[in-house]
């Protein structure tokens, strides 16, 4: 039956850096105390419905979530059936999706762009459709130690916070996203490595001023805009510029990137 509703299913995964910090009877424990912040998560355009969490079911807990269909954001880029307006337009709308969660206190926590479906996409007709971030298995309302993708990660959730600080999942997402956002601008990693160590490592050793950020900095056209990543992949947490602020932010340096093409780089000139 072709309109019979559909689902994704969602069962905690206890691989690669979760299991170098957390047993996984802990791993699974903080999945489960994490249900009351996962249905607080509000009905959102940019993000997938959570239909039931099922925090009891042996042996793993299960999430159940509306199944969303399309193409991800990471195939898209990876096909380069991009331009600028549709770039901005996508990262305007994870930006509203994860502003609704911060709103109840909630992080996603996998931001990334194998999480970020394009619905109803229409290659032919040039239209991405609409951003829903998809995958809510990390999202709560604390860190898990460890727990991330390393292109994406923020410092904090490998253990670098400062003195006395309470690690913010909200404050990670903003690190998530300025890391996604450079990527499907420009179609390049903001950072690179041999090994998850390696690029862990980049992510520690830094306050906003990666390599990949130099060069857009001496562009007269993408300076601004390597400022407002730089707001958001600050180190201390506490530094980082609000989702709200960053929506804003991009959507004044839109005209100023729009005399480049897709992807920028340093021969984007149009």
């Amino acid at each position: 039956n072709d309109d019979a509703a559909r689902f994704a299913l969602k069962v905690p995964e206890f691989t690669g850096a979760a299991a170098r910090t957390l047993s996984e009877d802990e791993f699974l424990r903080l999945f489960r105390e994490e249900a009351g912040a996962l249905l607080s998560i509000p009905e959102h355009h940019n993000l997938a419905h959570l239909v039931t969490f099922d925090g009891g079911a042996r042996p793993k807990p299960i999430l159940v979530m509306e199944l969303v269909e399309g193409p991800t954001l990471e195939r898209v880029v990876e096909t380069g059936a991009l331009d600028l307006r549709q770039t901005f337009a996508i990262l305007d709308g994870i930006a509203a999706g994860l502003e609704a969660m911060h709103g109840v206190g909630v992080g996603h926590l996998d931001v990334k762009p194998s999480n970020v479906i394009l619905r109803d996409a229409d290659p032919l007709a040039g239209e991405n459709g609409t951003p829903v971030l998809v995958d809510f298995g990390l999202a709560g309302r604390h860190l898990r130690p460890g727990c991330a993708t390393s292109n994406y990660g923020a410092p904090e959730i490998w253990g670098l916070l400062p003195k006395g600080h309470q690690p913010s999942p909200i404050a990670a997402d903003i690190y998530a996203f300025g890391a996604l956002a450079f990527e499907i601008l420009t179609g390049r990693t903001l950072v690179n490595g041999d090994s998850d160590v390696a690029i862990i490592t980049a992510h520690l050793s830094h306050d906003g001023d990666f390599r990949g950020l130099d060069w857009l900095t001496r562009d007269p056209n993408l300076a601004q805009l390597a400022e407002v990543l730089r707001g958001a992949l600050r180190q201390d947490p506490r530094a980082r510029t609000p989702i709200r602020e960053l929506r804003q932010q991009l959507r004044d340096v839109q005209p100023l990137v729009s005399v480049r093409r897709w992807p920028l780089n340093a021969h984007a000139a149009a």
